[in-house]
């Protein structure tokens, strides 16, 4: 009776733990994506973008994959650093959105800045894994 009731329970329990691995999984790729930034390794930041990717940055500009890809090819930005302050993942079927803070520390047409920012981020579970489809980036007021 204790061993059926154990096996039932762990039934039970088992999509919490799975969620909670996926969203492991997904709040792992949004750091990886800042550290990549900061490496400005490209091949690994356009594997992640999902082709119909939609960033709209700080300044309120709406870019494309190639776009968000082309500021850091271009070196017009570079991200020196990123310190994530606060971040929480929500997982809903396929989709998964990962918002937080960070302390942003880039250099844009020759000027050094920090960045006090809030971020949110959408992945969804495509055949090839998970894929950045938006980004949206806006600064906090101090």
């Amino acid at each position: 009776m204790k061993l059926t009731f154990s096996i039932i329970l762990l039934f039970a329990l088992s999509p919490i733990f799975a969620q909670s691995k996926i969203e492991s999984e997904v709040n792992q790729l949004s750091k990886s994506l800042f550290n990549w930034e900061v490496k400005n390794n490209i091949d690994s930041i356009d594997n992640l973008l999902h082709e119909q990717l939609i960033v709209v940055n700080s300044k309120g500009e709406t870019l494309s994959k190639l776009q968000y890809l082309a500021t850091f090819k271009s070196g017009t930005m570079t991200h020196n650093s990123i310190e994530i302050e606060e971040s929480k993942t929500t997982i809903l079927n396929n989709t998964a959105i990962v918002a937080g803070k960070g302390i942003f520390n880039i250099t844009a047409g020759g000027n050094n800045m920090i960045r006090h920012l809030s971020y949110i981020e959408t992945y969804i579970k495509t055949k090839d894994g998970w894929k950045l489809l938006a980004l949206k980036a806006s600064v906090i007021p101090n």
